[in-house]
Formats: C-alpha cells, sequence, structure tokens
C-alpha cells in the first residue's frame, strides 16, 4: 500500500502503540483486498461491543489501545448510547467518542448523516446499505474490529464500496408487481438477496418502481431486509439513488450481466417460505432483529387497534427504538397501544420468564426462542423471519393489517 508520510509515521509507532497497533490492522486489511492506499473518513458509527462470542474482550482491547495513547481521529466517532450500560467503565469517553442514539442497526437512528461520496464507518449492514444506496455515500461493512481501528486512524482501506467502479450496477432486477407496504419491501430485499446469493456484491439495480410512491420507512425496511440472507450492502433504486437516476447511469452505459423479473409468483414464494398450518402463534412482534417499528407505523398501529383487545393467547409486542418511543410516550400512542393490551418491548413479558434477557433474543434468537417456548412467531418483516427461522421455529410473515387480525382473533387465518 502507497501510504503518506504521516499514515507511515503511525504504522511506525511515531504516535504511540495505540495507534500502531490500530494502523496495522487497517494495513493488513488493505493488503488483503488489494487497496492501492487509505481514504480519509468523515464519520463512524459503529456498533459497540461486547461481542457475543467473547463478551468481555472488546472493552479490554479498546483498554489497551487507550491506555497507549489512542483515541479517535475520526471526526465524528459515534456509538449508540443504549449499548454503553454493557461497558463498566468510561473507556469511550477517554476515547474520545460521541454518543449516538438508537444502536439497534436500523438506518433510521443515524446521529447524523453522511453527505453524498463521503468515506465512512457505517455500524452493520442495514446502515451501511442505506448510505451507500440512498445517499451515495462510500462504506463497507467491518467487524467490530475492522470498525474501531479505523475509527482510531481516521482512515479505511480503498477497496469495495469505496472505489467508483464497483459501485456501478450489475444485475438489473425489474418489478412488475405493486410493492404496497413496508413488508412488501422487506419481502423484495429478501427475495434479491436470496436470489444472487454467493455473489452478492454483484450489485442490483431495481427498476420499475414509482420514485414518488417510496417513502423513507419504505427504504429502511428494505435496508434491513436486503442483507438478511446475502449480505448485500448496496444497491441502486432506479430515480431515487443519487447514482441511478436512470438505467443508463446506474450501469455506467454497460449492459447488465444478468436480468430477473419480479412478479407475484416471485413475492408470494417469499410469503410461502416464511408461513406455517399452525393456527395459534406463540407471538405476535410487530419488529424485531434491527426492523424496528417507526413513528408513522406506531401512529398507524394505534389506529387499527383503536377500540379493540388483543387476545390473551399469546403476547402481543411493538418493538421500537429509544428515540421513537419516547416520541410515542409523550404524543400517547404508547398508552392507546396499552390499553388494547400490546406490550411496547419485550421487557414485561421477559418479567415472566426466568434466565433469557433481551440481550440473549438479540445475539442468540433461536435458542432464547426455543428456551421460551417460543415456537410460532409472526412479523411483519422478512429480517426477523429469517434471522429466527429453524427447523423447530416456524416464523410467519404477515403484512401490518394482518398482524393486527391475529391478534385481536387469536388464530392465524389460512
Amino acid at each position: 500500500m502507497q501510504l503518506t508520510k504521516d499514515e507511515q509515521k503511525m504504522l511506525d509507532g511515531g504516535y504511540g502503540k495505540g495507534f500502531q497497533h490500530a494502523m496495522q490492522i487497517l494495513v493488513k486489511m488493505g493488503e488483503f483486498y488489494d487497496a492501492k492506499r487509505l481514504l480519509p473518513i468523515t464519520m463512524a458509527f459503529m456498533t459497540l461491543g461486547p461481542s457475543p462470542a467473547k463478551p468481555a474482550q472488546a472493552p479490554l482491547w479498546l483498554e489497551k489501545l487507550q491506555k497507549e495513547g489512542a483515541y479517535f481521529m475520526a471526526p465524528m466517532s459515534m456509538e449508540p448510547i443504549a449499548q454503553v450500560k454493557d461497558v463498566t467503565n468510561d473507556i469511550h469517553n477517554r476515547l474520545k467518542g460521541i454518543y449516538g442514539v438508537g444502536g439497534s442497526g436500523n438506518a433510521r437512528n443515524l446521529f447524523t448523516r453522511p453527505v453524498f461520496g463521503q468515506n465512512l464507518v457505517a455500524d452493520g449492514t442495514a446502515v451501511t446499505h442505506y448510505v451507500n444506496s440512498y445517499i451515495g455515500a462510500r462504506a463497507n461493512t467491518l467487524c467490530f474490529i475492522g470498525q474501531y481501528a479505523a475509527a482510531l486512524c481516521g482512515k479505511v482501506p480503498e477497496y469495495g464500496y469505496h472505489v467508483k467502479e464497483n459501485r456501478l450496477g450489475k444485475t438489473l432486477f425489474d418489478v412488475k408487481v405493486d410493492i404496497n407496504n413496508t413488508t412488501d419491501w422487506g419481502a423484495l430485499g429478501f427475495y434479491i438477496s436470496y436470489t444472487l446469493g454467493t455473489h452478492y456484491w454483484d450489485v442490483p439495480v431495481i427498476a420499475g418502481i414509482d420514485p414518488a410512491k417510496v417513502s423513507d420507512d419504505d427504504l429502511v425496511a428494505f435496508s434491513c431486509c436486503i442483507p438478511a440472507y446475502g449480505a448485500v450492502v448496496h444497491s441502486l433504486l432506479v430515480g431515487v439513488s443519487p447514482e441511478a437516476q436512470d438505467l443508463e447511469m446506474a450501469f455506467g452505459g454497460n449492459k447488465p450481466i444478468e436480468k430477473y423479473t419480479v412478479g407475484k409468483k416471485e413475492m408470494q414464494w417469499v410469503y410461502d417460505r416464511f408461513s406455517t398450518k399452525r393456527s395459534v402463534p406463540d407471538m405476535i412482534s410487530f419488529g424485531g432483529f434491527g426492523t424496528n417499528v417507526s413513528i408513522k407505523d406506531m401512529n398507524k398501529l394505534a389506529e387499527l387497534f383503536e377500540g379493540k383487545k388483543v387476545s390473551t393467547k399469546f403476547p402481543t409486542v411493538v418493538m421500537v427504538d429509544g428515540p421513537v418511543k419516547e416520541v410515542c410516550e409523550k404524543i400517547g400512542l404508547n398508552a392507546r397501544l396499552e390499553k388494547s393490551g400490546v406490550q411496547i418491548g419485550l421487557e414485561k413479558y421477559l418479567k415472566t420468564k426466568e434466565g433469557v434477557s433481551g440481550s440473549d433474543f438479540s445475539n442468540n434468537p433461536v435458542t432464547a426462542a426455543k428456551r421460551l417456548g417460543l415456537n410460532t412467531l409472526v412479523f411483519f418483516d422478512a429480517k426477523s423471519c429469517h434471522y429466527i427461522g429453524n427447523q423447530d421455529i416456524q416464523p410467519v410473515l404477515k403484512n401490518m393489517e394482518d398482524c393486527v387480525k391475529i391478534a385481536v382473533s387469536g388464530k392465524i387465518e389460512a
């Protein structure tokens, strides 16, 4: 790699061992991906440890680097405030981090947003997809170590979607069916991800959708679900993505290497994949694994449940992020839903159970569901269905209106 004098000094230990260690990681990454140089980043939105595999190691590693003189060089290095409680010291203050809201890997939760063309570290796959595809900023998905090394040095290796040529469309998905709600958007994302499979890096271009009918909630739902099966962290939606105002622009004048048509049959395949013959679910969850409910959908749910009571056969829960929950509390939406028997979050439900926490559910959803005796779960997003799907667990995908009907009637209609 071609390093600047300043980068070489950092690699040689001229700024201390902490920075040297972080730079060594970035250089090894760059060499692995044949990157020619490092690029400055404007921000880093990170997923705070600890890693589920080694719960105590992440903060210990950060502590070591900080004591060796390292701190965040990226102009804006953000960590989700909701996760800070997992660490028992003030390491993040000493690293000069900024605390953002959220923390569920949802693009709706960005504390701030990058600008077109900027390079950054962008949390997990959903946020990375959102900033790549709908802002035109540039990011790859990095592990915990890569995220923090980049934030500490303020640099990333120039590979993947940091390279302009790699951002061009490669495959074409022509949508010939109406996409009516966020559940459909998630199903579309899952279908594209599944179809690309092991060549998920061949950037999909989505055509056939009227840009005037697309909302930010739609884009968030799509961004959460398209990386679920294969890690698609960049796609181009014609007329919406800044790098795809038309097909010519999306493909850079080239022809797609593969073309796919998405019609009713393809969309129904997703819904059939996440279905069950059982008549009574064990839980209905609006939101789940990084696809939590927006303020707009909270208002819609309050209207749909107005004057109704949910079945007592199983819990009906709504998963919301911190900022959404706070706003909905102030404007009375939480109270309206709770009046109908809907639970806001899993806290109330888990209090009746022993040995399973909210973080257990997030980190090991299949194991947690089995321990709780949850065999049939109804979601309104394909990502949650895919994440919790297992030979012993049947996830069911339904749109919001159908989920409400099941919650009230107590049974899944054929």
